[in-house]
């Protein structure tokens, strides 16, 4: 799991360098982009599909539930959703995070892939390093570099022309693989490597140690103590916020409500600038006091933006249960606490949740924030009303 944290980190970070270039943001429903449209811009699309057909000249970055691409790509390719099919091409890196992905075009960079299932097309072409974590691969295209896969099931039936780094239950190369540099794989069976797939350099087997699980025994009794704690913790804060700002709150969650893609969409935009014009300010000295109450605004605002998706989710349970009958914030809130805190925990896509969580979650303190203050002012007007005579 520490590996998709680090690489989640290092995403966020690729991301900061792309605040001086010009950016677009489409938040419709559904998001098309013809084949004779071509775009200076990097994007960053919020919508429940996207598709691609022309050339978007910058970084393409997209939230979306379904994610289709068939042009080109000039800058990095960030997908995230539930499905993910890249059919163009990438001129520079691609990082795809799904349940299914799919990979079908060219990536003159390096590749990075989580999800569920994933699989590397035989038209695929990888020039560079590829990378996947997931639960059942198929990679039957061509990777110029090396291959790092770390997963359940794997098949590899195409030509990688570096290594091969698996850590794997179950790997099968069949015919017409061609693995042209060395093959180091962890697994507690041997591969199955049929006849006519091709292994040119060493072959290295290792079994799984077994003191690591006799550790990963202890740790997993902490893991849940600790989980525990930061439940009761959330739990306590939550219902403290809910007591104190109730207005805040309600506020809140009603722009996840009303505004579900906006307020994602901010929530965005808030993580960039509490991060990247908090390490910028750092780096001058001169700004690192600011710099520091941003980074601090922003830890805030992440531990924070989960009580209010947690109090939306529940509000969508209770509401499905009796749509006519009001409940209480806290009601709402302990119930999708409760959910929020399993689903953080599956495989593979606990993380992409926790993800999307805290930057809705963000977005929607913000957006709360505006919308009270604007009520506050709207309040405020004074009730003498226009022409009237004011006493003296």
């Amino acid at each position: 799991m520490n590996r998709f944290r680090c690489s989640l980190i290092a995403i966020f970070l690729i991301f900061i360098p792309s605040l001086s270039f010009a950016s677009q943001f489409m938040t419709r429903k559904t998001v098309s982009i013809g084949r004779e449209e071509q775009i200076d811009d990097d994007i960053y699309i919020f919508s429940n599909n996207s598709k691609l057909y022309g050339r978007v000249n910058g970084d393409f970055t997209a939230f979306c539930y379904d994610i289709n691409t068939v042009g080109e790509i000039g800058g990095n390719a960030n997908l995230f959703g539930y499905r993910v099919d890249l059919n163009g091409t990438v001129e520079k890196s691609a990082r795809l995070f799904g349940n299914i992905v799919n990979i079908n075009g060219q990536v003159t960079g390096n590749l990075l892939a989580f999800g569920n299932d994933l699989s590397l097309g035989d038209k695929s072409s990888i020039s560079r390093d590829a990378n996947f974590y997931g639960q059942r691969m198929t990679i039957d295209g061509t990777v110029n570099g090396n291959l790092t896969v770390d997963g359940s099931d794997v098949v590899i039936s195409g030509t990688i022309n570096g290594d091969v780094k698996a850590e794997v239950e179950k790997l099968v190369i069949i015919p017409p693989a061609n693995i042209k540099g060395n093959l180091h794989y962890t697994s507690k069976t041997e591969a199955v490597i049929e006849n006519g797939a091709v292994v040119q350099g060493q072959t290295d087997w290792k079994k799984p140690e077994k003191k690591k699980s006799e550790e990963g025994e202890g740790i997993s009794a902490f893991t849940v103590l600790l989980r525990l704690i930061l439940f009761i913790m959330a739990l306590l804060v939550g219902l403290v916020l809910i007591f104190l700002f109730k207005n805040h709150t309600a506020q809140s969650v009603n722009q996840i409500d009303r505004k579900f893609w906006f307020t994602l969409a901010v929530g965005c935009l808030t993580f960039i600038v509490c991060t990247a014009v908090a390490l910028f300010f750092m780096i001058l000295i001169i700004g690192l006091p600011l710099g520091i109450f941003l980074f601090g605004f922003g830890i805030m605002l992440f531990y924070v933006g989960k009580i209010y998706v947690a109090i939306y989710i529940g509000r969508l349970i209770l509401r499905a249960v009796n749509r006519a009958r009001p409940f209480a914030l806290a009601l709402e809130f302990i119930l999708g606490l409760i959910i929020l805190t399993i689903l953080f925990q599956l495989p593979y896509l606990g993380w992409l949740i926790y993800t999307l969580t805290f930057l809705l979650g963000m977005g929607a303190a913000v957006n709360g924030y505006i919308a009270l203050c604007r009520n506050y002012r709207n309040n405020a007007a004074p009730a003498t009303a226009p022409g009237e005579p004011q006493a003296l």
